[in-house]
Formats: structure tokens, C-alpha cells, sequence
């Protein structure tokens, strides 16, 4: 009996301490689970009832009888004489309640027990988790990978498991067990299961959330994110504002050297994140949420909410962004339909622009790890528009194109930029000159005039309508 007092005690302790339950809980799990995993032993009794002591561990076990002149059945009967000395003024037909040997319930009934008290202990701690979750939703919550269940993970936050379903995970990441995830939690309900606690990383409020982790002007209400756009795990778009006119939302939301923003980017697997100061004015507004757009012109239809943004020919592809990305999450921003439409450029490029730029193109798709957003940006931009003009400038004066983490990541660009500069010189000198080139200068396009280059077989022509011109005439 001894063993068994120690035995319980120990048992209570440490479940109380892994699922961090009242021991009252416990208490009460073991003493229906002992009920239900002994019905067979206990049969011949009536009503029995077992009860543990949770400081000592000690286990007691009550029956009721009833009180009969001559006992036929002393499992479920009492003398009259025998009921008198547990309550006095007892008389024949009532019935008592009376202590047995506890050694009743058996050592089979004892291990099935155990199996029954661990189930009614989960369902206990999950009422737990539900009264701890309920009021959480729409908190921010640190998680711990703990396994995966088809595509779906499973994480434990404070000691309580989560689901994280597949659909709240961005497709682009990549998680294994033991990583430590910031996540939304979304949903808190109750099933034949028990409680579920559901989780998201997806959710465009778990930006907001980060932000205001990492900014003290939003979690102060002095800088506010008003909407945001997104498409997890690739980019978003949030528009802030200021209530304090001495603070700028935007530069408070980046932080020194952009330190505030990337604490949220690379939280959320490296995902872009453009701020934009939100307006009253839609055209401003419109304007900044297409940023690093250069816009032309925004006209505006209030009625039907359509805005048409005009940009140069150039920058159309960087407007619309890859699979229309950046005009998808600007209209989502702002609230407009956006109809983004190109311009031909004020000064059209002459054919030895043309060339250049086809150079540039080509020099870029040769570049390893070019983000594609950088690419658009350079190609539409006019100032850096050649190889030559990328292999002369200097970290910083690149920064204007698009903004890095550090000038010093446009380092491995300029040195590119330099060794295909080289390597076209090298082409150029071991080309043989051509024969025909100098025979009729007057025929070559000037580069001023804006006409494409002319066919192989035009210029093949050309060439020997010339060389037929410039022989000598016998007449002259």
C-alpha cells in the first residue's frame, strides 16, 4: 500500500509540473478514470467511489450499503449493529456510505487506469489552452516548429500546440523542425478533438504586428499603418501616416540604415516591403504606391474609381512588375484600378542606343543572383543605361536606381560591368576590317538620324551598288 500511496503522489507531481495543471484537476481526471477502468472489478459493490489524497498520495475507496437485520450479501449489505457505530441513529433500509480495502480495484484495473487518466488529463489541458488562447486572437505569438502532418504544421506555443495549416504558409519557405517562426494567431475553436488553436503567416495583419514590434511610433499610435497589401513571402505594400507632423512615418518605420525594416523582411523570409506615406490626394497617393515608378502623368476617374497611370515606354514593365505584381498590390493599397499604359520616349533612341541598351540587356542576364526587380530598374533607367555607364560609376551613385541594404552589394555589378567592357574591346580587335566599310561612307546611317540598322542583305547591296559607282568610267 505503501508503494501505491508513494506511487500516486509521484505521478501527480509530475503530471502537474509537464502539463502545468492545478493538481485538483489531476485529482479528479485519476479519480474518474479509476472509476471507469475498474467497473469490471467492482461490479458487486454499489456506487463505489475512489478518492486520492493529492499531498500523500493516499487512495480511498467507498461503497454504499445498504442496512439489513441479517446480512445475505456484505458487499452490498450492512448489519444494522455494524451501521450503528458509523452513524448512530441509522435504521434498517437505509443505506450508508462505507470505506473498503482499496487493494479491490486490482493490479489490471490500476494499469488501464493510467491509459484513461492521460486521455481525461489531454482534455483537461486543452480546456486549459482554450481559456489561455481565446482572447488572444489577432496577437502575435513566438512558435517552435515541432512536426509536420501532411503539409501542415504543427508548433507548440508556450507549451500548447498550434496548427499551422498549409494554407497560412508562404509557398516560397521552407521549415523544419525546432525553427522558431513569429505567427498571427487567427483562430481559437473547439471541435469533438478538443480545442484548436490556428495560426498564420500569411495573414496581412502579422506585418502590422512585426512593425509594431519593431517600431515604437506605431506601438505609441504616433505613426499608423492604414492598410497593407501583400503577397506573402514575396512583397507587400503598406501606406503609413503621422499624427505628429514632426515625424516622418516613412523614415521611422525604416529605421537607422534600414535596420527597422529588415528586422521585418527577415522575419518574413526575405519578402520585399515597400513603404509608402499615404495621401488624401488619390494622384499623390497613386504616385507613391507604384514607387520606384517614374509616372508620367495620373488621370483619375472618381466615379468608377479607375486612375490611368502614363509612364515612358521604358518604365512600363517595371510599373506593371513581374506577372503584374506591383500594379496588383498598388490597386489593393490604394483602392483604385489601376491602368497603367506607356508613352513613347520624348527622344527616341538612335541605333547606336539601341545597341548599347541590347548590351546592357545582355551583361544583366549574365549577372548571378540579379534581383529581378533590380534588372527592370536599371534597364528603365537613363542615366545607367549603357555597360559603359555602369562600369564608371561608384557604389553609392547606384543607390538612386534602387535602394540596397548597402551601396557596397552594387560593388560586384561595376566590376561585371568592367570585365564585359574588356572582354567587348577584345571582340572589337579581332574582328578582320571590313574592305567594302570605307567605299561609301555616304551610304552609313548617321547616328543622329533615329533609323534602325539596315538587314545583312540591304547592306550587302548597298555595298556593291557602291562599289559599281565608284569604278572608273570609260568615257572619263
Amino acid at each position: 500500500m505503501t508503494n501505491t500511496r508513494d506511487a500516486l503522489k509521484m505521478f501527480i507531481r509530475q503530471i502537474c509540473k509537464e502539463k502545468d495543471l492545478d493538481p485538483h484537476i489531476v485529482v479528479e481526471a485519476l479519480e474518474q478514470a479509476l472509476v471507469t477502468a475498474s467497473k469490471k472489478n467492482l461490479t458487486m459493490y454499489n456506487n463505489a467511489r475512489p478518492t486520492i489524497e493529492p499531498d500523500t498520495g493516499d487512495l480511498h475507496l467507498f461503497v454504499t450499503k445498504t442496512v439489513v437485520a441479517k446480512v445475505a450479501n456484505p458487499r452490498t449489505e450492512m448489519d444494522l449493529d455494524e451501521a450503528r457505530i458509523y452513524i448512530p441513529d441509522v435504521e434498517e433500509g437505509d443505506e450508508v456510505e462505507v470505506e473498503i480495502n482499496p487493494e479491490e480495484f486490482g493490479r489490471i484495473a490500476a494499469q488501464s487506469a493510467r491509459q484513461v487518466v492521460m486521455q481525461k488529463l489531454r482534455d483537461a489541458e486543452r480546456l486549459k489552452v482554450y481559456a489561455e488562447f481565446k482572447d488572444k486572437v489577432g496577437q502575435v505569438a513566438t512558435a517552435i516548429v515541432q512536426r509536420f502532418e501532411k503539409r501542415d504544421a504543427i508548433v507548440l506555443i508556450n507549451r500548447a500546440e498550434a496548427l499551422l495549416p498549409h494554407y497560412e504558409i508562404p509557398h516560397n519557405a521552407r521549415y523544419r523542425f525546432g525553427d522558431r517562426l513569429k505567427v498571427l494567431i487567427v483562430d481559437v475553436n473547439v471541435n469533438s478533438k478538443g480545442p484548436i488553436v490556428k495560426v498564420s503567416r500569411t495573414h496581412p495583419d502579422l506585418v502590422i504586428k512585426l512593425f509594431e514590434q519593431e517600431v515604437p511610433e506605431i506601438a505609441d499610435r504616433i505613426v499608423k499603418i492604414l492598410n497593407v497589401a501583400r503577397e506573402p513571402g514575396v512583397r507587400s505594400k503598406i501606406s503609413v501616416i503621422s499624427n505628429n507632423p514632426d515625424v516622418d512615418p516613412v523614415g521611422a518605420c525604416v529605421g537607422m540604415k534600414g535596420s527597422r525594416v529588415q528586422m521585418v523582411v527577415r522575419e518574413l523570409e526575405n519578402e520585399r516591403i515597400d513603404i509608402v506615406p499615404y495621401s488624401t490626394n488619390p494622384i499623390v497617393f497613386i504616385k507613391g504606391a507604384l514607387n520606384p515608378v517614374q509616372v508620367k502623368d495620373v488621370q483619375i476617374n472618381s466615379e468608377t474609381k479607375v486612375a490611368t497611370v502614363i509612364v515612358d515606354k521604358g518604365q512600363l514593365s517595371l510599373a506593371i512588375g513581374r506577372r503584374g505584381q506591383n500594379a496588383r498590390l498598388a490597386a489593393r493599397l490604394t483602392g483604385w484600378k489601376i491602368d497603367i499604359q506607356a508613352v513613347e520616349d520624348e527622344i527616341d533612341e538612335t541605333p547606336d542606343e539601341e545597341i548599347q541598351h541590347q548590351y546592357l540587356a545582355d551583361f544583366l542576364s549574365q549577372m548571378p543572383g540579379l534581383d529581378e526587380q533590380v534588372r527592370l530598374a536599371i534597364m528603365g533607367s537613363r542615366k545607367y543605361s549603357s555597360v559603359e555607364a555602369i562600369a564608371a560609376a561608384e557604389p553609392h551613385q547606384l543607390q538612386d536606381i534602387a535602394n540596397l541594404e548597402s551601396p557596397n552589394m552594387w560593388r560586384p555589378l561595376i566590376e561585371g560591368a568592367k570585365q564585359y567592357q574588356d572582354a567587348l574591346k577584345e571582340m572589337k580587335a579581332t574582328e578582320p576590317a571590313s574592305p567594302e566599310s570605307s567605299t561609301a561612307p555616304d551610304e552609313e546611317s548617321s547616328p543622329e538620324s533615329g533609323e534602325t540598322a539596315a538587314p545583312p542583305e540591304a547592306e550587302e547591296l548597298a555595298t556593291a551598288e557602291a562599289r559599281e559607282e565608284s569604278e572608273p568610267q570609260p568615257n572619263a
